[in-house]
């Protein structure tokens, strides 16, 4: 595994944590004296859910002022197990102060973040990463009885991350931060949680030499790449529910007692019952990140979007799993000379597109994997064997159904919508797809234009796909793609032969 992969995820986990912190919160409860059994309780909260660490100083102190409690968190001594890994972090104490209240909940204040950096060894690479954040402001409530943030509001002015190390650069900048977030709990231990972000104008600029970045394995014409991103703004929203909250927190509980395999495989057993109580109920998700005024750099020039959106989601609930994924950008804009000129109203300015898959059981799998997996000793806990059988259980009787959602391509002269459902079933795949091309006839036009070579090759198939069009009353041509059981293509019900598959 690179540096550079294993160094990202660290540097998500950072943002995470940033983004986390971003939030304000007005109470309304009253706040109690701090207590020196107040402190012990913190003390308690944070070592349940992170972890105990072992470190000289300590990495977390609590003292009682008065009305409130000061919070000190050591970022170096905090993450001393990572060094093992070849990940350390020089100290930076992070300060906050809480607030215990009468309803049983903890208010959170946070007015500063310090600079964190941290250092990555791997071999011989040393990647440098560093954080900060500025006009911090921050609060949260959090509900013991939840085990999760009751509510957050709250922002921050700026924040950067900057990584450098062999061959990579790269630096991330974001403006303005504002941040809110509820949680809510349910009946039979469940939680509902949504949270919104904003960001002001952000930038990236990441150069990648990839014969300085891993001199062994770069091939010898391989180039520098260089990107720069900027954007106007984002925004993303989430939100989570899960049926058996409790469950997975029981879990998280026992993960952070037990952080090493060889703990996990001590105690097997009882890691095996709480994963089973976990799948037992619904986790679903869903996410959307929308961009304005974005814009790429390019060796070519700037590719550029008015607005781009991106949307995740799924659920992990038994068979009625799904996983679903949308895109969208509308006001496309490429670099003079990227795309030559007879081509240039073929390219489109606008696209959305999504799709969803259903019909898979991720419970199953689970329970299947849960059964199979031994942590002892330093084998993969499934053997091949084991992932046959894990797969079996995913696909089930099937069958497994991807509904395209509506779609639709647009450009000066090209307008194409499509939608329509396959189900595959035993690897066989059948459904329908539908097409619609609004003004055909100018795409075939555009066509022509574009060269005898072009003609000869794209224009007799283009005349085939009027013949089996259905013309609408509005102009749209439309085609109805079918296959079907006995694996008959079929085109607005006229068969073409069996599909490809």
């Amino acid at each position: 595994m690179s540096p550079h992969f294993t160094n990202w995820r660290i540097r998500a986990a950072l943002l995470a944590g940033v983004a986390s912190m971003a939030m304000s919160v007005a109470a309304e409860a009253k706040d109690l004296s701090a207590t020196p059994d107040g402190a012990k309780k913190i003390v308690g909260f944070f070592e349940t859910f992170a972890g105990k660490a072992a470190s000289a100083p300590p990495a977390l102190v609590v003292t009682p002022e008065g009305s409130d409690y000061l919070i000190a968190i050591d970022i170096a001594a905090m993450t001393t197990t990572l060094k093992s890994a070849g990940v350390s972090y020089e100290s930076a104490i992070v300060k906050m102060k809480a607030f215990e209240q009468d309803d049983g909940g903890w208010r959170v204040e946070q007015s500063d973040f310090p600079p964190i950096k941290g250092t990555h060894k791997q071999g011989d690479a040393t990647i440098d990463t560093s954080v900060s954040v500025s006009g911090l402001k921050n609060s949260f409530v959090i509900d013991p009885k939840l085990n999760w943030i009751r509510s957050a509001d709250g922002g921050a002015d700026k924040a950067s991350i900057a990584m450098h190390g062999p061959g990579i650069q790269e630096t991330i900048e974001a403006g303005a931060m504002k941040a809110t977030m509820t949680g809510k709990a349910g009946g039979d231990g469940a939680l509902t949680s949504t949270a919104r972000e904003s960001l002001g104008a952000f930038n990236l600029n990441l150069a990648v030499d990839p014969k300085l970045a891993d001199p062994n394995s770069a091939k010898s014409d391989a180039k520098p790449v260089n990107v720069v991103a900027n954007a106007a703004g984002a925004a993303v929203d989430a939100k989570l529910d899960a049926s058996k909250w409790q469950s997975l927190v029981d879990l998280w509980k026992f993960w952070a007692a037990h952080p090493s395999r060889a703990e996990l495989a001590a105690n097997e057993p009882t890691l095996k019952a709480l994963l089973s109580a976990a799948i037992v109920g619904s986790t679903a998700f869903d996410e959307s990140i929308a961009l304005q005024k974005l814009s790429v750099q390019t060796p070519q020039g700037a590719v550029a979007f008015d607005a781009a959106k991106v949307g995740v989601g799924g659920a992990f609930a038994g068979p009625s799993s799904r996983f679903e994924e949308h895109f969208s950008a509308n006001g496309l804009s490429l670099p003079p000379g990227l795309v030559p000129d007879q081509y240039k109203d073929l390219a489109p300015t606008s696209i959305e597109i999504g799709f969803k898959a259903s019909g898979f059981d991720a419970a199953a799998a689970a329970a299947e994997a849960i059964a199979d997996m031994h942590l002892a000793g330093d084998a993969p806990p499934l053997s091949k064997e084991d992932h046959d059988k894990v797969m079996a259980k995913f696909v089930g009787s099937g069958p497994i159904v991807v509904d395209i959602a509506p779609s639709r391509v647009v450009a000066p002269l090209l307008d194409i919508a499509f939608d329509g459902q396959v189900r595959y079933e035993h690897s066989k795949p059948t459904g329908t797809v539908n097409l619609h091309v609004k003004n055909f006839d100018k795409t075939m036009t555009a066509l022509k234009a574009l060269g005898p070579a072009a003609e000869k090759q794209m224009v007799p198939v283009m005349a085939m796909a009027k013949g089996l069009g259905k013309s609408e009353a509005d102009g749209t041509m439309t085609w109805v793609g079918e296959i079907g059981a006995d694996g008959v293509m079929k085109v607005n019900g006229l068969p073409l032969g069996k599909a490809p598959f």
